[in-house]
């Protein structure tokens, strides 16, 4: 999960870019065309005693290639201002490096998913663009607002465009690859004695073993919640020798001592199904990891160059 905590966390300002193109609901009046920002051409003398020369088209620079697909220079640069704006008012601040290196993770993502959905047969035409545009205005109020935020936001009408494109494909690949958990995996359920010391682990082992009762002594160590951990597939817990542990256990019986970050556990399993509905907590856990894997998976395989230091 931390990677796509880090997704996340990349800006509030992108989280805000992806809430905007995803909570709208209704198309609004005529479409309105946000023009770029002009640019003043700086004045050149010809001389006229000679030819005048042919200028030569100058390949603009990109930072990152995915499978051959260049990210352009502009797009990768205020990205970087998006993300420093976003940490405005943090105490502990990241470094220039750690900055680029998020910013750098999040397009090559964001590229992936893109190349990805478009390979699977969707794409965000023109029009779809138009319409969630015009949806955004809805929501801002007008054209001029929807221009103001953009200015704020370091945007030029082709490069919110692009964003806006890219955004619309990787959310939809997203969809799809967590689409691919189920609503039931195999599950158990269990209960836990947790002890902060071996000692203590070892005194509850030791009544277990002359019969005292499972529950009762789950309650005494954990009087909060009586060790319950509830219904669980593979992956979801954060310590993997438990779960492992809990997966491996005949339901009825209960563990060994099992030593991990955060003390010393003694298992119960109560269930055990092949199948069992995923609570919303654990499909959201595994469509995270979903994604993890797929994302790895994707770096794994893809052509992906960096141009920058």
């Amino acid at each position: 999960m931390q990677k796509c905590a880090k997704l996340m966390r990349l800006s509030s300002f992108l989280l805000l870019f992806s809430t905007f193109f995803w909570a709208c609901n209704s198309v609004q009046e005529t479409p309105v065309i946000v023009p770029a920002p002009s640019v003043e051409l700086p004045t050149v003398e010809v001389s006229t005693t000679e030819p005048e020369a042919i200028p030569t088209v100058t390949e603009v620079p990109s930072p990152i290639s995915v499978n051959g697909e260049n990210i352009p220079l502009s797009y990768y640069q205020n990205e970087l201002l998006r993300y420093r704006d976003s940490l405005a008012g943090q105490t502990v601040q990241p470094t220039e490096e750690e900055i680029s290196q998020i910013v750098l993770d999040y397009l090559v993502d964001q590229q992936l998913l893109a190349q990805t959905a478009r390979q699977n047969g969707f794409q965000a035409g023109d029009q779809e663009l138009q319409e969630r545009i015009d949806q955004l205005i809805g929501e801002l109020g007008s054209g001029g607002a929807l221009t103001e935020w953009m200015n704020i936001n370091h945007y030029d009408d082709s490069e919110f465009r692009l964003a806006l494109r890219l955004s619309i494909e990787a959310a939809w690949q997203r969809d799809q690859i967590a689409q691919t958990v189920p609503n039931a995996v195999e599950q158990v359920r269990a209960r836990q004695i947790i002890a902060s010391t071996q000692a203590g682990a070892d005194r509850a082992l030791n009544s277990l073993n002359a019969g005292a009762d499972f529950d009762t002594l789950a309650w005494d160590y954990s009087p909060e919640s009586g060790g319950e951990l509830g219904w669980f597939p593979r992956g979801y817990l954060l310590y993997p020798e438990v779960e492992e542990a809990a997966f491996s256990l005949e339901p009825g019986s209960y563990s060994g001592i099992i030593q991990s970050e955060i003390g010393y556990h003694i298992l119960l399993v109560i269930e055990h199904e092949a199948e069992h509905p995923l609570t919303t907590d654990a499909r959201i856990s595994l469509q995270n990891k979903a994604f993890e894997d797929w994302l790895a998976q994707a770096r794994s395989s893809a052509q992906i160059v960096i141009n920058i230091p």
